[in-house]
């Protein structure tokens, strides 16, 4: 799952890099960029933290899904810190590119998680 919201991500990139790069320079593409992949590594550590706790023991699944949860908090809050103090590119970019990543990707997988499939689908009653 985490697999294909990253590709889907690397698919978008370019498109967003060129928009923003396109509306207001390299660095908003810089910055747009950097969003993107803190998102991108925010979604794959929770899931080596929650994959690998489910493989070992699901009892902790819940006490895991906290731990990866405050671990990317925390990564994603000392980038940002990072960012900020080096200057580095224009941090509202970068924040709403790494909220709305995360969004539009968790979005993106939930909404293909459900298709109905028309051979298996179930027959509906006719009204008479």
């Amino acid at each position: 799952m985490v697999r294909r919201m990253v590709v889907r991500g690397l698919y978008v990139a370019p498109f967003l890099i060129a928009a923003l790069w396109i509306f207001n320079g390299a660095t908003w593409a810089l910055s747009g960029g950097i969003g993107l992949a803190m998102t991108l590594g925010n979604l794959l550590l929770a899931a080596r933290i929650i994959g690998g706790i489910a493989d070992r023991n699901p009892r902790l699944l819940l006490a895991g899904a906290m731990v990866a949860f405050s671990l990317g908090l925390a990564v994603l809050t000392g980038i940002a810190f990072a960012l900020r103090a080096l200057d580095f590119g224009y941090f509202p970019v970068t924040g709403f590119t790494l909220i709305g990543a995360h969004m539009v990707l968790v979005l993106w997988e939930a909404a293909g998680a459900y298709k109905l499939n028309p051979k298996n689908a179930p027959v509906q009653p006719q009204k008479t």
